[in-house]
């Protein structure tokens, strides 16, 4: 899929087909103030295409690349 066709329908609110990646309990970090609430996102995506993978992928799905970065964001 081409970049401009993912950002067309980003900003049309249309279905990529791309699903975006749980969070598993390990990935999430609790404030600790017991509601819950994260205060880290983990982002696992390839390098080469950019897209989102879970956690334990060793290969892209969509490029084969092996590249795969994790990002944490507070």
């Amino acid at each position: 899929m081409s970049l401009s066709t993912l950002l067309s329908d980003l900003f049309s609110g249309g279905d990529t087909g791309a699903e975006m990646p749980r969070a598993s309990a390990r990935d999430r970090n609790s404030d600790g103030d017991g509601d819950g609430i994260s205060s880290v996102t983990v982002v696992r995506e390839c390098r080469h295409c950019g897209t989102n993978v879970s956690a334990g992928t060793a290969q892209c799905p969509t490029c084969e690349g092996d590249e795969i970065v994790t990002y944490s964001i507070e």
